[in-house]
């Protein structure tokens, strides 16, 4: 019974082991082996800067009278600009001094309303060498776009309360680095809206900056190692967990204490010789002997010619034979 209380206490321990050894293995095999890694080798950037003067009516208060207002002045009250005049400087840098460097760009002039857009002009495609362009865009004259909206009402039938100007430069960038070829689209679109607000009739432009950066990359893959070794180990501790468990298991059936057949069965070859007594006797012989098991017990019977008798006592049966002053037993539990 110590074996095999001994050999459960191992099955148990192997058990614990086993469920470990496949966690482990589990969560090991989460990780991957390999890492990718994005290196950036260069950065580069456009950028758009608008900038405008206004013509604006004279003598006026608004702006002590200043007959040429900026971005700086405020506020575009509209009753007071005659018109505007608009630039856009563009710059390309990059981090990485850029060679053969290839811009090319193209401005397209559109008024929009809610319910017909007019192309008022594209300019042709320009290409130069320059990372640092100037350009003056055409002049805004409400005048001149008020007209436009009204013919454009007037061919679709409809009334346009609002409208605005949408100028939208294309910059198609290529430049060479050390690192590789620049490709970049840049497109800064600026809109120019006459509005109503609680300040007045203005004129609002925006957005007069605007950027856009871009970045040359390398990925590579990355093998870790520390991974590799972390399933390696979990191999290794699954492997002799498994092992263990399976030669705790046998060894913890082979201990597991033999259950014996019924009572029945071991009685039915010597039912006729076998007789039912009330108790086993209590020291009526001087000589006990216990034999192994039923068998030897009828053999002794067959030569003495005496039957066997059988008492139950507290699940325990007794079989025996008494001759003379010698009683011979065996003795089994229910």
């Amino acid at each position: 019974m110590r074996k095999f209380q001994k050999t459960t206490v191992l099955l148990a321990i192997f058990v614990i082991l086993t469920v470990i050894a496949l966690a482990t293995f589990y969560v090991v095999h989460q990780t991957p082996t390999e890492e990718t890694e994005t290196k950036t080798l260069c950065t580069y950037e456009s950028a758009a800067d608008y900038d405008y003067t206004a013509l604006v009516k004279t003598p006026n208060l608004v702006y002590d009278n200043k007959s040429l207002i900026g971005p700086e002045d405020g506020t575009l009250y509209t009753r007071l600009v005659r018109h505007i005049n608009l630039t856009l400087t563009y710059e390309f840098t990059a981090d990485q001094s850029p060679t053969q460097v290839q811009i090319t760009y193209t401005i397209t002039q559109t008024l929009k309303a809610s319910a017909w857009t007019y192309e008022i002009g594209r300019t042709a495609p320009t290409t130069t060498s320059q990372t640092q362009i100037q350009i003056p865009l055409l002049t805004i004259n409400k005048t001149y776009l008020d007209g436009i909206k009204t013919k454009m009402d007037d061919e679709t039938g409809v009334s346009t309360a609002i409208y605005t100007l949408e100028i939208k430069p294309t910059f198609n960038v290529r430049a060479d680095t050390t690192a590789g070829r620049i490709v970049q689209v840049f497109t800064p679109t600026i809109t120019v809206s006459f509005q109503r607000t609680d300040k007045g009739d203005v004129t609002i432009i925006e957005p007069l900056h605007q950027t856009k950066t871009g970045a040359l990359t390398e990925t590579e893959t990355v093998t870790r190692q520390d991974v590799i070794y972390q399933r390696y180990a979990s191999y290794i501790l699954t492997t002799t967990a498994l092992a263990g468990l399976a030669f705790s298991t046998l060894f913890h059936i082979k201990t597991k204490p033999k259950i014996g057949k019924p009572l029945e069965k071991i009685m039915a070859p010597y039912k006729d010789i076998v007789a039912e007594a009330v108790e086993a006797p209590k020291n009526l012989a001087q000589t006990t002997i216990t034999v192994k098991d039923l068998k030897e017990l009828a053999k002794i019977a067959e030569i003495l010619a005496k039957p066997i008798m059988h008492a139950v006592k507290e699940q325990e049966h007794t079989f025996y034979i008494i001759d003379s002053n010698i009683i011979y037993q065996y003795k089994m539990k229910a």
